[in-house]
């Protein structure tokens, strides 16, 4: 599965979970659930209007059986009970799971571990 990271960081060789929480946006997702997590688009084009000034993108490839597909629920874990996004993220990577994918509109990947990613390109060079 092909993952899209933006950000005004220079990143050198991995993202990493650790900056969760570190920027405004990931700032709120913090109060949903403290399990730390980057955000990826499924989509190379930004869906974003916040990320379209992003001056690095960052290409990754996973295996798509490490992502849980919430849209889908294979697992019926919202019908199980685990309508609390923090209960549900955690769970999910419980099972052992790398990542988790829903839709709010366009599809974004919130991934639970630092990952390397295949390509960075600097907006202006090799941006779509």
């Amino acid at each position: 599965m092909r993952l899209y990271h933006y950000s005004n960081i220079n990143i050198e060789d991995k993202l990493k979970v650790k900056h969760f929480g570190h920027n405004s946006y990931t700032n709120n997702d913090g109060r949903i659930s403290s399990l730390k997590r980057s955000f990826c688009f499924t989509s190379s084009i930004v869906p974003e209007a916040r990320f379209q000034g992003s001056p690095y993108k960052y290409t990754i490839d996973i295996p798509k059986k490490d992502i849980y597909n919430l849209i889908l629920d294979p697992k019926k874990l919202i019908k199980s009970g685990n309508t609390d996004i923090n209960s549900l993220l955690r769970a999910i990577k419980k099972l052992g799971y790398k990542g988790v994918l829903y839709n709010v509109g366009y599809n974004i990947v919130n991934l639970f571990y630092d990952i390397k990613y295949i390509k960075k390109d600097k907006k202006g060079v090799y941006y779509e």
